[in-house]
Protein backbone atom coordinates (compact mmCIF):
# COMPACT_ATOMS: atom_id res chain seq x y z
CA UNK A 1 0.00 0.00 0.00
CA UNK A 2 1.42 3.30 -0.71
CA UNK A 3 2.04 5.79 2.17
CA UNK A 4 0.26 9.20 2.33
CA UNK A 5 3.91 11.12 2.99
CA UNK A 6 4.96 9.65 -0.69
CA UNK A 7 3.05 12.54 -2.32
CA UNK A 8 1.63 15.19 0.56
CA UNK A 9 3.35 18.41 0.89
CA UNK A 10 1.21 19.12 4.24
CA UNK A 11 5.00 20.40 6.01
CA UNK A 12 6.80 23.00 3.64
CA UNK A 13 10.54 23.64 5.00
CA UNK A 14 11.38 27.06 4.19
CA UNK A 15 15.60 27.97 4.26
CA UNK A 16 16.20 31.82 5.00
CA UNK A 17 18.31 33.78 2.54
CA UNK A 18 21.05 35.52 2.98
CA UNK A 19 23.31 38.56 1.34
CA UNK A 20 27.00 38.50 1.35
CA UNK A 21 27.26 41.33 4.18
CA UNK A 22 24.37 40.57 6.76
CA UNK A 23 21.49 38.41 7.38
CA UNK A 24 17.98 39.84 5.40
CA UNK A 25 14.67 38.77 6.43
CA UNK A 26 11.76 39.43 4.31
CA UNK A 27 8.94 41.64 5.52
CA UNK A 28 5.82 39.81 6.09
CA UNK A 29 2.01 39.93 5.39
CA UNK A 30 1.42 37.15 7.97
CA UNK A 31 -1.89 37.80 9.97
CA UNK A 32 -3.21 35.08 11.21
CA UNK A 33 -2.83 31.26 10.39
CA UNK A 34 -4.91 29.97 7.46
CA UNK A 35 -7.02 26.39 7.22
CA UNK A 36 -4.45 24.33 4.84
CA UNK A 37 -6.33 21.94 3.04
CA UNK A 38 -4.26 18.77 1.55
CA UNK A 39 -7.09 15.98 0.13
CA UNK A 40 -7.39 13.61 -2.25
CA UNK A 41 -9.77 10.87 -4.06
CA UNK A 42 -8.75 8.25 -6.17
CA UNK A 43 -10.12 5.37 -8.91
CA UNK A 44 -7.73 3.12 -9.40
CA UNK A 45 -6.41 -0.54 -8.30
CA UNK A 46 -5.28 0.04 -4.61
CA UNK A 47 -6.37 3.40 -4.15
CA UNK A 48 -6.81 4.81 -1.01
CA UNK A 49 -9.76 5.21 0.14
CA UNK A 50 -10.81 9.58 0.22
CA UNK A 51 -8.66 11.66 2.77
CA UNK A 52 -8.15 14.86 4.08
CA UNK A 53 -5.04 16.30 6.15
CA UNK A 54 -6.09 19.57 8.09
CA UNK A 55 -2.94 21.78 9.27
CA UNK A 56 -2.02 25.50 9.64
CA UNK A 57 -0.67 27.86 7.72
CA UNK A 58 2.91 28.97 9.37
CA UNK A 59 4.61 32.32 9.38
CA UNK A 60 7.37 32.37 6.69
CA UNK A 61 10.24 33.18 9.03
CA UNK A 62 8.28 30.82 12.01
CA UNK A 63 11.14 28.68 13.84
CA UNK A 64 9.96 25.25 13.27
CA UNK A 65 10.13 22.61 16.50
CA UNK A 66 7.94 19.91 17.64
CA UNK A 67 6.10 22.07 19.29
CA UNK A 68 4.62 23.85 16.15
CA UNK A 69 4.55 20.31 13.96
CA UNK A 70 2.51 19.10 16.51
CA UNK A 71 0.17 22.23 15.86
CA UNK A 72 -0.35 21.74 13.03
CA UNK A 73 -3.11 19.60 12.72
CA UNK A 74 -6.87 20.91 13.09
CA UNK A 75 -8.31 18.83 15.28
CA UNK A 76 -12.28 17.91 15.61
CA UNK A 77 -13.44 19.34 12.12
CA UNK A 78 -16.48 18.30 10.36
CA UNK A 79 -15.49 16.96 7.18
CA UNK A 80 -17.85 15.62 4.62
CA UNK A 81 -17.60 14.69 0.73
CA UNK A 82 -20.11 14.12 -1.83
CA UNK A 83 -20.69 12.70 -5.12
CA UNK A 84 -24.29 14.74 -5.91
CA UNK A 85 -26.63 11.62 -4.56
CA UNK A 86 -24.82 10.46 -1.31
CA UNK A 87 -22.80 11.86 1.37
CA UNK A 88 -20.18 10.49 4.02
CA UNK A 89 -18.69 12.21 6.75
CA UNK A 90 -14.96 11.45 6.99
CA UNK A 91 -13.52 10.83 10.73
CA UNK A 92 -10.17 12.07 11.65
CA UNK A 93 -7.35 9.56 12.86
CA UNK A 94 -4.24 10.05 14.94
CA UNK A 95 -1.21 8.04 15.20
CA UNK A 96 -1.66 8.68 19.27
CA UNK A 97 -5.36 6.67 18.70
CA UNK A 98 -3.17 3.55 17.29
CA UNK A 99 -0.87 3.60 19.84
CA UNK A 100 -2.80 0.95 22.33
CA UNK A 101 -4.02 -1.82 19.39
CA UNK A 102 -1.72 -4.80 19.05
CA UNK A 103 0.92 -4.01 16.12
CA UNK A 104 -0.88 -6.28 13.96
CA UNK A 105 -4.00 -3.95 14.14
CA UNK A 106 -1.66 -0.70 13.97
CA UNK A 107 -0.34 -2.23 10.37
CA UNK A 108 -3.63 -2.94 8.91
CA UNK A 109 -5.59 0.07 10.04
CA UNK A 110 -2.68 2.37 9.32
CA UNK A 111 -2.10 0.71 5.50
CA UNK A 112 -5.91 1.04 4.93
CA UNK A 113 -5.86 4.73 5.25
CA UNK A 114 -2.17 5.06 4.24
CA UNK A 115 -0.67 6.57 7.62
CA UNK A 116 3.31 6.18 6.65
CA UNK A 117 5.12 3.33 8.76
CA UNK A 118 7.29 6.68 9.66
CA UNK A 119 4.87 7.94 11.99
CA UNK A 120 5.06 5.25 14.32
CA UNK A 121 9.23 5.57 14.68
CA UNK A 122 9.01 7.57 18.05
CA UNK A 123 9.78 10.84 16.21
CA UNK A 124 6.98 12.52 18.35
CA UNK A 125 5.07 13.74 15.82
CA UNK A 126 1.02 12.89 15.51
CA UNK A 127 0.12 12.67 12.46
CA UNK A 128 -3.57 12.96 11.94
CA UNK A 129 -5.71 12.57 8.85
CA UNK A 130 -9.64 12.25 8.39
CA UNK A 131 -11.08 8.89 6.53
CA UNK A 132 -13.93 7.17 5.94
CA UNK A 133 -13.12 5.05 8.69
CA UNK A 134 -17.19 3.82 9.17
CA UNK A 135 -17.03 3.01 4.74
CA UNK A 136 -13.70 1.73 4.83
CA UNK A 137 -14.87 -0.79 7.69
CA UNK A 138 -18.18 -1.60 6.35
CA UNK A 139 -17.06 -1.12 2.44
CA UNK A 140 -19.83 1.14 1.89
CA UNK A 141 -20.09 5.20 2.05
CA UNK A 142 -18.89 7.25 -1.38
CA UNK A 143 -17.29 4.74 -4.28
CA UNK A 144 -15.24 6.73 -6.38
CA UNK A 145 -15.95 6.89 -10.44
CA UNK A 146 -14.17 7.99 -13.29
CA UNK A 147 -16.28 10.95 -14.58
CA UNK A 148 -18.00 11.25 -11.31
CA UNK A 149 -17.51 15.32 -9.10
CA UNK A 150 -17.07 15.32 -5.64
CA UNK A 151 -17.71 18.06 -3.61
CA UNK A 152 -15.63 18.76 -0.12
CA UNK A 153 -17.05 20.99 2.60
CA UNK A 154 -14.90 21.51 5.70
CA UNK A 155 -16.50 23.12 8.97
CA UNK A 156 -14.16 23.92 11.98
CA UNK A 157 -14.64 26.65 14.69
CA UNK A 158 -11.18 28.16 14.18
CA UNK A 159 -11.92 28.59 10.67
CA UNK A 160 -15.34 28.28 9.74
CA UNK A 161 -16.31 26.93 6.44
CA UNK A 162 -13.96 26.13 3.60
CA UNK A 163 -15.13 24.08 0.31
CA UNK A 164 -14.14 22.79 -2.86
CA UNK A 165 -15.22 20.71 -5.79
CA UNK A 166 -13.09 18.14 -8.11
CA UNK A 167 -13.97 15.67 -10.42
CA UNK A 168 -12.19 12.08 -11.33
CA UNK A 169 -11.19 12.25 -15.66
CA UNK A 170 -11.02 9.72 -17.22
CA UNK A 171 -7.60 7.43 -16.67
CA UNK A 172 -4.77 6.43 -19.44
CA UNK A 173 -2.79 3.39 -19.54
CA UNK A 174 0.90 3.20 -20.32
CA UNK A 175 0.98 0.59 -23.89
CA UNK A 176 4.41 -0.37 -22.57
CA UNK A 177 7.40 0.52 -20.50
CA UNK A 178 11.30 0.16 -21.34
CA UNK A 179 14.62 0.01 -20.34
CA UNK A 180 17.39 2.11 -22.45
CA UNK A 181 21.26 1.59 -21.52
CA UNK A 182 22.72 4.74 -19.45
CA UNK A 183 23.91 7.47 -22.20
CA UNK A 184 27.52 6.15 -20.75
CA UNK A 185 27.19 2.54 -21.47
CA UNK A 186 29.43 0.72 -21.52
CA UNK A 187 30.96 2.17 -19.12
CA UNK A 188 28.38 2.25 -16.38
CA UNK A 189 26.64 -1.16 -17.32
CA UNK A 190 24.85 -1.38 -14.12
CA UNK A 191 22.10 1.82 -14.41
CA UNK A 192 19.21 2.32 -17.31
CA UNK A 193 16.78 4.44 -18.20
CA UNK A 194 13.00 3.85 -18.61
CA UNK A 195 11.07 5.07 -21.17
CA UNK A 196 6.97 5.04 -21.11
CA UNK A 197 5.33 4.92 -24.48
CA UNK A 198 1.04 5.78 -24.57
CA UNK A 199 -1.46 7.26 -26.96
CA UNK A 200 -2.72 10.19 -25.56
CA UNK A 201 -6.95 11.10 -26.23
CA UNK A 202 -7.67 14.18 -27.77
CA UNK A 203 -8.27 17.15 -26.36
CA UNK A 204 -6.96 18.86 -23.59
CA UNK A 205 -5.76 16.46 -20.12
CA UNK A 206 -3.46 16.50 -17.19
CA UNK A 207 -0.96 14.25 -16.20
CA UNK A 208 0.82 13.32 -13.40
CA UNK A 209 3.70 10.62 -13.10
CA UNK A 210 4.78 8.22 -9.82
CA UNK A 211 7.37 5.82 -10.33
CA UNK A 212 7.87 3.36 -7.87
CA UNK A 213 11.71 0.67 -7.48
CA UNK A 214 11.24 -2.36 -6.23
CA UNK A 215 9.44 -2.67 -2.63
CA UNK A 216 10.07 1.15 -2.11
CA UNK A 217 7.20 4.03 -1.98
CA UNK A 218 5.81 5.34 -4.58
CA UNK A 219 7.12 8.89 -5.41
CA UNK A 220 6.14 11.26 -7.96
CA UNK A 221 8.48 10.74 -10.80
CA UNK A 222 9.40 13.98 -13.64
CA UNK A 223 10.16 13.43 -17.71
CA UNK A 224 13.55 14.92 -19.00
CA UNK A 225 12.76 18.47 -20.15
CA UNK A 226 9.90 18.72 -17.74
CA UNK A 227 9.56 21.02 -14.50
CA UNK A 228 7.83 18.60 -12.41
CA UNK A 229 5.85 15.47 -12.09
CA UNK A 230 3.18 17.19 -13.41
CA UNK A 231 2.07 17.94 -17.94
CA UNK A 232 -0.86 18.91 -20.18
CA UNK A 233 -0.76 17.70 -23.49
CA UNK A 234 -0.79 20.18 -25.24
CA UNK A 235 2.65 19.39 -27.37
CA UNK A 236 1.76 16.00 -28.27
CA UNK A 237 -2.20 16.49 -28.04
CA UNK A 238 -4.06 12.91 -29.75
CA UNK A 239 -0.38 11.42 -30.65
CA UNK A 240 1.59 8.86 -30.04
CA UNK A 241 4.05 9.50 -27.08
CA UNK A 242 6.93 8.73 -25.84
CA UNK A 243 8.58 10.05 -22.89
CA UNK A 244 11.96 9.58 -20.57
CA UNK A 245 10.50 8.99 -16.56
CA UNK A 246 13.31 10.38 -13.85
CA UNK A 247 13.00 8.13 -11.12
CA UNK A 248 11.38 9.55 -8.46
CA UNK A 249 12.88 9.21 -4.76
CA UNK A 250 13.11 11.02 -1.37
CA UNK A 251 13.62 14.21 -1.30
CA UNK A 252 14.86 14.20 2.30
CA UNK A 253 17.44 11.34 1.16
CA UNK A 254 20.85 11.81 0.20
CA UNK A 255 20.65 13.38 -3.11
CA UNK A 256 23.50 11.18 -5.52
CA UNK A 257 24.17 13.03 -8.87
CA UNK A 258 25.68 9.94 -10.42
CA UNK A 259 22.54 7.53 -9.79
CA UNK A 260 19.96 10.07 -9.69
CA UNK A 261 17.01 9.45 -12.09
CA UNK A 262 17.81 6.21 -12.69
CA UNK A 263 16.97 2.42 -12.18
CA UNK A 264 19.07 -0.80 -12.08
CA UNK A 265 19.10 -3.72 -13.52
CA UNK A 266 17.01 -6.40 -11.93
CA UNK A 267 14.74 -3.74 -10.48
CA UNK A 268 11.23 -4.54 -10.35
CA UNK A 269 9.38 -1.35 -11.83
CA UNK A 270 5.89 0.28 -11.53
CA UNK A 271 4.57 3.46 -13.32
CA UNK A 272 1.61 4.76 -11.99
CA UNK A 273 -0.16 7.31 -14.94
CA UNK A 274 -2.38 9.87 -13.00
CA UNK A 275 -5.24 11.67 -14.86
CA UNK A 276 -6.46 14.85 -13.07
CA UNK A 277 -8.52 17.47 -13.54
CA UNK A 278 -7.51 21.45 -13.96
CA UNK A 279 -7.37 22.49 -10.32
CA UNK A 280 -5.32 19.86 -9.05
CA UNK A 281 -3.08 19.82 -12.38
CA UNK A 282 -2.25 23.54 -11.43
CA UNK A 283 -2.06 23.30 -7.51
CA UNK A 284 1.31 20.63 -8.31
CA UNK A 285 2.20 22.76 -11.20
CA UNK A 286 2.62 25.71 -9.21
CA UNK A 287 3.75 24.22 -5.99
CA UNK A 288 6.56 22.13 -8.01
CA UNK A 289 7.87 25.51 -9.86
CA UNK A 290 7.57 27.32 -6.67
CA UNK A 291 9.81 24.82 -4.89
CA UNK A 292 12.09 24.77 -8.05
CA UNK A 293 12.89 28.46 -7.96
CA UNK A 294 13.91 28.80 -4.73
CA UNK A 295 17.46 30.70 -3.51
CA UNK A 296 18.98 34.10 -4.63
CA UNK A 297 17.93 34.05 -8.03
CA UNK A 298 14.49 32.16 -8.11
CA UNK A 299 11.98 33.68 -9.21
CA UNK A 300 8.41 33.38 -6.65
CA UNK A 301 5.50 31.76 -7.89
CA UNK A 302 1.89 31.50 -5.95
CA UNK A 303 0.54 28.34 -5.45
CA UNK A 304 -2.71 28.40 -7.14
CA UNK A 305 -5.51 26.94 -4.58
CA UNK A 306 -8.76 25.49 -5.69
CA UNK A 307 -10.28 25.67 -2.13
CA UNK A 308 -12.38 28.52 -1.06
CA UNK A 309 -11.98 29.52 2.11
CA UNK A 310 -8.52 28.19 2.91
CA UNK A 311 -5.40 27.20 1.05
CA UNK A 312 -4.40 23.96 -0.48
CA UNK A 313 -6.06 21.14 -2.85
CA UNK A 314 -8.83 18.63 -3.12
CA UNK A 315 -7.87 16.97 -5.69
CA UNK A 316 -9.46 13.97 -7.93
CA UNK A 317 -7.76 11.97 -10.23
CA UNK A 318 -7.71 8.22 -11.65
CA UNK A 319 -4.49 6.19 -12.30
CA UNK A 320 -2.98 2.56 -13.95
CA UNK A 321 -0.21 1.16 -13.26
CA UNK A 322 2.35 -0.79 -15.21
CA UNK A 323 5.30 -2.90 -13.88
CA UNK A 324 8.23 -4.58 -15.47
CA UNK A 325 11.37 -6.44 -14.17
CA UNK A 326 14.10 -4.69 -15.76
CA UNK A 327 16.63 -7.74 -17.20
CA UNK A 328 19.96 -8.28 -16.17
Amino acid sequence: MYKLLSSSCFILFISLLFSCEKEFTPQTTFDEPELVVEGYIQSGNGALPPYVILTRSLEYNRTIGQDVLNNLFVHDATVTISDGTNSAQLQELCVSDLSFLPPFLQAAIANAIGIPEEAFSGQGLDFCVYADLVGILSNSGITPQEGGTYDLTVETTEFGIATAQTAIPPSITLDSIAAKDHPNFPINDTLVEIYGYFQDKPGINYYRIFSQRNSEAMYPATSSGSNGSVTDDKIFDGQYFQFNIVRGQNSFEEFDFDTFGFFERGDTVTIRTSSLDYGHFRFFQTLEANSASQGPFGTYVRVESNITGGLGVWGGSSFTEITKIIPQ
